[in-house]
């Protein structure tokens, strides 16, 4: 039942994605006194229907509370995610915890590593999407809680526009070990300019991997519309503000600014 259950989140954007190509080829009934601009009522219909449809999506992908069960028994993990294990391991990360399963929409599957000497958490996910995508990240949070950083290979991980606080650097196509060297020079860059990682553990993966969501939720519901918006542009365009390493980013200084002007107050 749980496996249908999977498998019916992971069609439903098809599905509404059919709905709404209908709905813009073939306006309702409703519409037809309008003549030709019965397309453009459409249009415009189908595209607030379409933010809606993100806002919800968005939603339902910041639940409150985020729950974090560990693969059922028997579960096997992954091929690609053992991989990218093993290469984590090589770097110096250790398990933060076991495989879980993420309660989000879709849902996922995500093993937790950390790296304490360099401060630094890294998560491996595997959604159970149709088709599934592994992608993997790089994290660690500000002295005094004051942000975090996070590194990523893949630019759909920043269509959803960052909490307050939040940096990011996107690598598109990188490998993990790539990744991990440009996350490791922009926790350089800021702590050249006041602004250290805290220390992380094993211990502190799933109160910090909840926190972080909560603050991404509160983001979200401040200003849902406008969020789904931004989400929507930067899935369909693949372009993110974040793109690079912090130094070469257009706006990085007036940010980092903005968070040692926020502690100092």
């Amino acid at each position: 039942m749980e496996r249908v259950k999977h498998q019916v989140v992971a069609l439903l954007p098809y599905a509404v994605g059919l709905a709404l190509g209908w709905l813009l080829f073939y306006p309702p009934e409703a519409l037809v006194p309008l003549g030709p601009w019965r397309h453009l009522v459409a249009g415009l219909l189908v595209l607030l229907l379409l933010v809606a449809f993100v806002a919800a999506q968005l939603a339902a992908n910041l639940p409150d509370p985020l729950t974090l069960a560990p693969l059922k028994e028997g579960e096997e993990v992954p091929p690609d995610l053992l991989e990218l294990a093993a290469r984590l391991d090589a770097l110096g990360f250790v398990p933060a915890g076991p495989p879980y399963d993420v309660g989000v929409r879709p849902p996922a599957v995500l093993l937790p590593f950390v790296h304490d000497a360099e401060r630094a958490y890294s998560t491996v996910f595997r959604t159970r999407t149709l088709p599934a995508k592994t992608v993997f990240d790089f994290v660690s949070i500000l002295d005094s809680e004051r942000g975090a950083l996070t590194s990523m290979a893949e630019p759909a991980g920043a269509a959803l526009p960052a909490a307050p606080g939040g940096l990011r650097q996107v690598f598109p196509g990188a490998g993990l070990e790539e990744v991990w060297r440009g996350h490791r020079e922009g926790l350089d860059w800021l702590r050249g300019r006041s602004l250290p990682a805290r220390a992380v553990s094993a211990a502190t993966f799933v109160s910090d991997f909840r926190a972080s969501f909560a603050r991404q939720r509160q983001a979200f519901l401040a200003a849902p519309l406008r969020t789904a918006v931004i989400t929507l542009w930067r899935a369909a365009t693949g372009r993110t503000p974040e793109s690079g390493p912090l130094a070469n980013q257009r706006g990085a200084a007036a940010a980092l600014q903005a968070l040692v002007i926020g502690h100092r107050g």
